[in-house]
C-alpha cells in the first residue's frame, strides 16, 4: 500500500467548508431492487439523479502512484475511476465511483489519493451508464472531496461464486445483479474467444454457460492503457484451464463481466494443448461424402499426446474418432467422418486434445452452443442453409467457406445509408420465412460492389461467409448476376416484439430473424430514447405489449427520429417520436449491433398510421376531424382530429365505390388534439374518403393522392 501523508489529508479536509449537506445513504440504498423490478430488465437506481453521500473501501486505486505515477490503473479515459464496496461483504454492495473532470480545478477532489482498503466516504451524483452500471459521479459543482474515514488491514475477501450464479442453461440470470460492483472470485474455469487485440477472453463451464474478462485494468491489457512496464499479461489461449479469476462484476447488455484488477487476480498453472485453424476439406456436403477433419495443434510446453475429432449425426450419440499425426507437418492432425446417407442431416463435432503432462483443451470450449457443424444436402445451397445456427452461437455451418446464393434485394444503400461507424448496407432475402436474409459485404475484388445493387434486383452471387461483430455476411463477392430489376420484394414477416426484446446474440428465437424483413404491428413508442440520457444513440424502444424491442432510426433513409440530433426538432422535414406515439405497423430489416438485435426501417413507407401522442395539454370541448395536410399529397399526409374524453377511436380511408382500402388506427385514445401520418405507398392515384368514428361521433372527408 502507497504511503500518503494521512494527517496532512485529514487537515485539508478539516478546513473545508461544505456550502450544503447531503444525506448519507449506504451502496445498498443506491443498488438494491426487488426481485419484481429485476424480472422485468435491468432498472435504474430508485436514487438515479441524487446527489448523496456514501461510504465504502476502495478495492482498486485510480492512479498507480499519486506521487510521480498518475496513470490510471481502471481505464476510463481522462478520468478518474474506482470500484468500492460496502466492508460488510454484503450483497447490492459493490459501486463505481468515477470523477470525470481531473484538470487541475478539480483536482482538490483528493480522488488521486485513495488507496486500496481505505474506507472513503464521497460526495456525488447517481448516474447509470448505458442503462446497465450504476455509478457515482463525484460532485464538483462545488468541487467536493473524498473523506478517509478509516483504512482496514486489507480490502475485503471476493466473493466465492460460479458462473452458473450468472448464466444457467445459456440463460443470464438477473438476480445476479445483486453482484454488480463486487469483487468476485471464479473457480475452475476454461478460457475461449481469445481477443488479441484487446487481451479479452470469456470464462465458461463447458456446459454453455460463460462470462466476459473485462479487460479494463491496466494490469490486464494489451491495449493502450496497458501499464506496459509493471504487467506482463498476455491473452490466454483458447482452451486455457483457469484455476481462478478474481475481480469486480461490470453489468452490460450481452451478458456479466468480470474485471480483474490487480497482478495475480488470473491464475493459470500450465497451458493445455492449442488446437486452431479448423477446417473440413468440402464446403457443400452431399450425402455419403466422407468429410475430412483438420487442425492445427501444439503445445508450449511439452507435446501433444492425443487429438479426437468427437461428432454427432442429427443430435445422436457421440463417436470419437482418433486424429492423425501429419509427417511433414507434426503440428497437424486430421481425421475423417464418414459419409452421411440422409439428406439434411446435421453433423456437429468438436476436438480435443491431451498433452504430456494430462492437460485437455476443447475446441469450441462450449460444446452446447459452439459446436462447429455442417448440413448433408442433395441440392443447391440457399440463404437458410447458409444463416441456420441451431445451436445458438449464430455462426453459419459455411462459415469462411465459398457459396453462391439468389435471392432479391429487399435494402440497398439508399434504404440503409447508415450514420457514424455504421456504415451503408445492403440485403438479399429469397423468401418470408425465418432464416431467409442475408447482408451483402462490400469488398469486392474486381467485380460490382453490392452498393450498386438496388432493392428489387434478383441477384445470384458468389462470395465468402464470413461472422463479422456477430452479424453473417456473404463478402468477397467473385460475381454478381442481375437476372431482374424490380421483383416484387419478400412480405415482411409479423414477429411480437417480445421476441427479439433485449437478446443475445445468437440466441435462436430472435437470430432466425436476422438481416430479415420483419413487421412489427400495433406498436407503441415505450422510450423515445432506449439508452436514455445523456447519451442518444438514436434508439427506442417500442412494444406491442409482449416486451420491448430496439428501433434503430439513425440508419435508415426516413424522416423519423428521436432528436438524436436536435437540429431536426426544428426541421419541418422531419417527424419526432415521442413517449406514447402508436405504429400501426413498423417494418424494417434485422440488425445486431453493439449488443443488441435492433429494428432498422428503410425508407418512410416503413412507417404505416403512425399517431403521434397528445399535442397538447388543452382539452377540446367538441369533437373534430381537420382536412389532411398537404392535399393533394405523394405518398404521406398528416391527420388531425380531436376528442373531448376517452374513446375507441377507428380511422378508415375509403375508395371512390365505398369499398374500405385501409383501417389507419383502431384503438382507445386519451382525451386530446392527435394526428396521424397516413402512408398511401401501396394505393394508386385518385380521390379518397377517410373517416372517423369515436363513440357516437363520426365524419368523413375527401383528399387527394396524386403519384
Amino acid at each position: 500500500m502507497r504511503i500518503k501523508f494521512i494527517i496532512g489529508l485529514f487537515f485539508v479536509f478539516a478546513s473545508m467548508a461544505f456550502a450544503q449537506e447531503y444525506p448519507l445513504v449506504t451502496i445498498q440504498d443506491i443498488q438494491y431492487l426487488p426481485d419484481s423490478v429485476i424480472a422485468v430488465g435491468d432498472a435504474p437506481s430508485p436514487l438515479l439523479g441524487d446527489t448523496v453521500r456514501v461510504r465504502g473501501v476502495i478495492m482498486v486505486a485510480p492512479v498507480v502512484n499519486p506521487i510521480g505515477d498518475r496513470r490510471r490503473i481502471v481505464a476510463a479515459g481522462a478520468r478518474w475511476y474506482t470500484y468500492f464496496q460496502d466492508p460488510n461483504g454484503q450483497v447490492w454492495g459493490g459501486l463505481v465511483a468515477i470523477q470525470n473532470d481531473t484538470s487541475e480545478v478539480n483536482q482538490q477532489t483528493f480522488f488521486y489519493l485513495a488507496d486500496t482498503a481505505q474506507v472513503i466516504e464521497f460526495t456525488g451524483v447517481i448516474s447509470e451508464y448505458l442503462n446497465n452500471t450504476t455509478q457515482l459521479d463525484l460532485l464538483l459543482n462545488p468541487v467536493t472531496p473524498i473523506q478517509i474515514i478509516e483504512t482496514l488491514p486489507k480490502r475485503p475477501d471476493p466473493i466465492e461464486l460460479s458462473i452458473t450464479d450468472f448464466m444457467n442453461n445459456g440463460q443470464l440470470i438477473k438476480q445476479a445483479e445483486k453482484y454488480e460492483g463486487m469483487y468476485v472470485v471464479i473457480r475452475n474455469s476454461i478460457s475461449s474467444d481469445r481477443n488479441t487485440s484487446s487481451g479479452t477472453f470469456k470464462i465458461n463451464d463447458g456446459q454453455g454457460n460463460s462470462m466476459f474478462m473485462y479487460d479494463q485494468s491496466g494490469f490486464f491489457t494489451v491495449r493502450a492503457h496497458r501499464l506496459t512496464d509493471l504487467t506482463t499479461y498476455q491473452t490466454p489461449q483458447d482452451g486455457t484451464p483457469i484455476n481462478f479469476i478474481r475481480g469486480t462484476v461490470h453489468t452490460r447488455a450481452d451478458g456479466y463481466y468480470i474485471v480483474p484488477l490487480y497482478p495475480g487476480d488470473i491464475h493459470i498453472t500450465a497451458t493445455p494443448p492449442i488446437i486452431s485453424n479448423i477446417r473440413r476439406d468440402i464446403a457443400l456436403v452431399t450425402p455419403n461424402q466422407p468429410i475430412q477433419i483438420s487442425a492445427k495443434v501444439m503445445d508450449l510446453d511439452g507435446y501433444v499426446q492425443s487429438a479426437q475429432v468427437k461428432y454427432r449425426v442429427s443430435g445422436g450419440a457421440r463417436v470419437t474418432l482418433n486424429m492423425t499425426k501429419s509427417l511433414s507437418d507434426t503440428t497437424m492432425f486430421t481425421a475423417t467422418i464418414p459419409g452421411v446417407s440422409s439428406d439434411s442431416a446435421i453433423v456437429d463435432f468438436y476436438l480435443t486434445a491431451t498433452d504430456n503432462n494430462g492437460l485437455s483443451s476443447i475446441n469450441p470450449s462450449d460444446t452446447v452452443k459452439g459446436n462447429f457443424f455442417y448440413m448433408v444436402l442433395n441440392r443447391p445451397v440457399t440463404i437458410q442453409d447458409v444463416q441456420y445456427s441451431p445451436f445458438g452461437s449464430g455462426f453459419s455451418a459455411y462459415n469462411g467457406y465459398k457459396v453462391s446464393l439468389n435471392g432479391i434485394v429487399t435494402a440497398d444503400t439508399s434504404d440503409l445509408p447508415g450514420l457514424g461507424s455504421t456504415g451503408p448496407r445492403v440485403y438479399m432475402q429469397n423468401n418470408s420465412g425465418p432464416w431467409s436474409g442475408i447482408m451483402i459485404g462490400g469488398s469486392k475484388p474486381g467485380v460490382s460492389t453490392s452498393f450498386e445493387l438496388r432493392r428489387g434486383d434478383n441477384i445470384t452471387l458468389t462470395g465468402v461467409i464470413n461472422e463479422n461483430f456477430n452479424v453473417t455476411r456473404i463478402d468477397s463477392i467473385e460475381s454478381v448476376t442481375v437476372h431482374s430489376a424490380n421483383n416484387t420484394l419478400p412480405s415482411a414477416v409479423e414477429v411480437q416484439t417480445g421476441t427479439i426484446g433485449t437478446k443475445a446474440s445468437g440466441v435462436v428465437e430472435a437470430e432466425q430473424w436476422e438481416s430479415v424483413l420483419i413487421a412489427y404491428k400495433n406498436v407503441t413508442v415505450t422510450d423515445e430514447n432506449a439508452d436514455g440520457p445523456p447519451s442518444n444513440f438514436g434508439e427506442m424502444f417500442v412494444s406491442d405489449n409482449s416486451g420491448n424491442a430496439r428501433v434503430e432510426l439513425q440508419d435508415g433513409a426516413n424522416k423519423y427520429h428521436n432528436s438524436w440530433d436536435p437540429n431536426m426538432n426544428e426541421n419541418p422535414l422531419f417527424v419526432k417520436v415521442t413517449d406514447g406515439t402508436t405504429i400501426g405497423e413498423l417494418r424494417g430489416i434485422l440488425f445486431f449491433s453493439f449488443s443488441f438485435y435492433k429494428l432498422a426501417p428503410r425508407k418512410d413507407d416503413d412507417f404505416i398510421s403512425v399517431v403521434l401522442d397528445v399535442e397538447d395539454e388543452t382539452i377540446p370541448n367538441d369533437y373534430g376531424l381537420t382536412q389532411n395536410y398537404p392535399n393533394p399529397f405523394n405518398p404521406s399526409t398528416t391527420i388531425r382530429y380531436s376528442i373531448p374524453k376517452e374513446e375507441f377511436v377507428t380511422l378508415r380511408v375509403f375508395n371512390l365505390l365505398g369499398q374500405e382500402v385501409k383501417t389507419i388506427y383502431q384503438g382507445t385514445q386519451r382525451a386530446g388534439n392527435h394526428s396521424i401520418m397516413f402512408n398511401a405507398t401501396q394505393l394508386p392515384s385518385g380521390v379518397y374518403f377517410y373517416s372517423i368514428q369515436a363513440g357516437n361521433y363520426s365524419e368523413v372527408k375527401k383528399m387527394m393522392l396524386m403519384k
